[in-house]
């Protein structure tokens, strides 16, 4: 299915007007306090699971979809900074084995992952527009 060309510089203009980084990176910043208290809960229960070190990166790229929009990578990687942190911090605190440092990475790719907002059809196709030069939008 091909889109219009007017279809396309709306999607695209919808796109850009609604992306905030600067915003979604103080969600995220927001987001880390409850989910760094998330890892001092898990510390008072006697077993730990894997799948307990991934929410607080969840909790904090969902905060950061929300609120900032993101779709372009660079405007999420400060996000998974922040979710690698977050996991850090949290096997600090829970003093697991040092293998649960090896999936900091894992950590850092669910809070990029999921920071990035859901697009549409139009708006792929959008994006692939823009980024060829064939549609042209005012800054």
């Amino acid at each position: 299915m091909r889109y219009s060309q007017e279809e396309l510089e709306n999607a695209m203009t919808e796109l850009q007007s609604n992306e905030s980084p600067i915003m979604g990176f103080f969600a995220a910043l927001v987001a880390a306090v409850p989910a760094l208290a998330v890892y001092l809960f898990f510390g008072q229960m006697s077993v730990i699971l894997v799948l307990f070190l991934a929410l607080p990166p969840l909790m904090i790229g969902y905060a950061a979809q929300f609120v900032g929009r993101c779709y372009k990578i660079k405007h999420r990687l400060p996000i998974g900074v922040l979710g690698a942190s977050a996991h850090i911090f949290g096997c600090v605190v829970l003093q697991v084995h040092p293998f649960y440092y090896l999936l900091t990475p894992i950590a850092f790719m669910l809070s990029v992952m999921v920071a990035k907002v859901k697009l549409k059809r139009v708006d792929i196709w959008a994006i692939e527009e823009y980024e060829m030069g064939k549609i042209n939008i005012p800054q």
